[in-house]
């Protein structure tokens, strides 16, 4: 099992020295070691250690025949080194929540360092976060095995997961109530005077979509929805698909198949799915919200209010995921015993013009 970094006093010690060093102009001297013994309260071979560390990251340097450092001039400073690991495939909602991450550790003077993977069993994760301080992975639906299970509880560096939900308390996991996203779909539309409600699983089988699922099947039981199976349509969406071309041309096919008679509302588990479920509708001259009403969960991005029409979502905030997943890191970064590593962002619900009652 490998020794977590951030429990070294070595590693403590640069870091707390970084921070000291960025406060310090160019050129500056640094006191001598006896002082930094002194300042970091630790040992003299420690504060070396720290020393040569930054020393080898250019931060501070020293004149030949020269006892004393100094601050180096024209170097990037930083407090800490974040690597970021993501699927090398398009998507708006990652790229909001990495938004918000980037914008919290700027306030916190933190360089972040870019990995992708196309098949995650191929990309080597020990060496992408090596030369790091802590790692944010955002994983597709299929890498969390239990080997990365393993590898997660008692990781190298600090970890923290985003957007997918791992049941394991010993890892750092940022992710959304999917479970109440389901269920305030359910709620609303029921509210609407919706008893039969189309549910689209427009996003490939992964644990945020089940438990949007779960959530709405659970809300349905409890309202006395019709639950039959045909009201709950796989579009059979995998990584790396072209979620809205295959959304649009599955759903389309849906409706020239079966009509539009067997329900009053339909609920897509993501937004790919709200905008594609909207155009098929228009194409079709079946009004929305008169005959249809439509309900997505709206994802990280903000397109939804520029449908035609206005698209209802459930929402959250995107930011909230940066100053979570940023302040995890942090407090990772300084003690491995963390009072809690695990977050779970409230959605909310955005009425616009895609959702109606129903007219008895």
């Amino acid at each position: 099992m490998p020794r977590v970094l951030t429990e070294t006093k070595h590693y403590q010690t640069a870091s707390r020295l970084r921070e000291y060093v960025n406060t310090l102009p160019a050129g500056t001297r640094l006191p001598v070691t006896r002082e930094l013994t002194e300042l970091l309260e630790v040992s003299h071979g420690t504060v070396i250690q720290a020393l040569k560390t930054l020393a080898a990251e250019g931060v501070i340097g020293r004149q030949f025949g020269k006892q004393r450092f100094f601050v180096s001039d024209g170097i990037e400073r930083f407090a800490a080194r974040i690597c970021v690991i993501r699927p090398d495939y398009p998507s708006p909602s990652f790229d909001s929540i990495l938004l918000g991450l980037y914008e919290a550790g700027q306030k916190r003077n933190w360089k972040f360092i870019h990995h992708t993977f196309r098949k995650f069993g191929e990309f080597d994760f020990g060496e992408a976060v090596a030369d790091a301080d802590a790692c944010v992975l955002l994983p597709d639906s299929q890498i969390i095995d239990r080997e990365m299970v393993r590898i997660l509880k008692r990781p190298s560096r600090p970890v923290a997961v985003l957007l997918q939900h791992l049941s394991h308390p010993e890892i750092a996991n940022v992710c959304i109530d999917d479970f109440r996203v389901g269920e305030l779909a359910a709620e609303t539309l029921h509210a609407q005077g919706h008893r039969r409600i189309l549910v689209l699983r427009d996003q490939p089988h992964e644990s945020t979509t089940a438990e949007r699922l779960r959530g709405f099947r659970s809300a349905a039981e409890r309202l006395r929805l019709e639950r039959k199976e045909e009201l709950f349509f796989d579009l059979g969406l995998h990584s790396f698909d072209d979620t809205l071309e295959v959304c649009y041309r599955k759903f389309g096919a849906y409706v020239d198949q079966y009509g539009s008679d067997g329900f009053s509302a339909v609920f897509t588990l993501s937004f790919s799915g709200g905008a594609a479920v909207l155009r098929v509708l228009n194409e079709r001259g079946i009004r929305v919200p008169e005959r249809i009403s439509v309900l997505s969960y709206g994802g990280e991005v903000g397109f939804a209010p520029y449908l035609n029409p206005p698209l209802s979502c459930i929402e959250i905030d995107a930011e909230e995921f940066g100053v979570h997943a940023a302040s995890l890191l942090a407090d990772m970064m300084q003690s491995r015993d963390c009072a809690v590593l695990q977050y779970m962002i409230p959605p909310r619900l955005a009425m616009r013009g895609s959702v109606a009652k129903v007219i008895q």
